[in-house]
């Protein structure tokens, strides 16, 4: 598939966010589906892997991003419910997967 694009998610939690606060469907629903790989470090979670053009398309709409390939850093208070926010701040790096060519004999 040629359109294809690297995402790594890392988000920063407050101590008190709850398991459902730190999901990645609580976070992006877009990409609930996306087999994305999660490590964890502290109050740091990151979730990285390939995503189709699509799906991106669809976390790009529902964050108000501009569909472009680069990072960004939100602030926690995009997620704010009821005067407070689970995260402190989440970082998003998207770049475009360049296609695989097959090796010519």
């Amino acid at each position: 598939m040629d359109d294809q694009c690297i995402i790594s998610l890392q988000v920063k939690y407050e101590r008190d966010a709850t398991g459902v606060q730190r999901s990645l469907g609580w976070l992006a629903p877009e990409l609930v589906h996306a087999d994305l790989t999660l490590t964890e470090d502290e109050n740091v979670r990151e979730w990285s892997g390939v995503l189709d053009n699509d799906t991106y398309a669809q976390l790009a709409d529902a964050w108000g991003l501009d569909g472009q390939f680069r990072s960004h850093v939100f602030d926690g208070l995009e997620w704010d419910s009821g005067g407070s926010s689970p995260i402190v701040w989440v970082s998003s790096r998207v770049s475009k997967l360049d296609p695989v060519k097959p090796e010519t004999g």
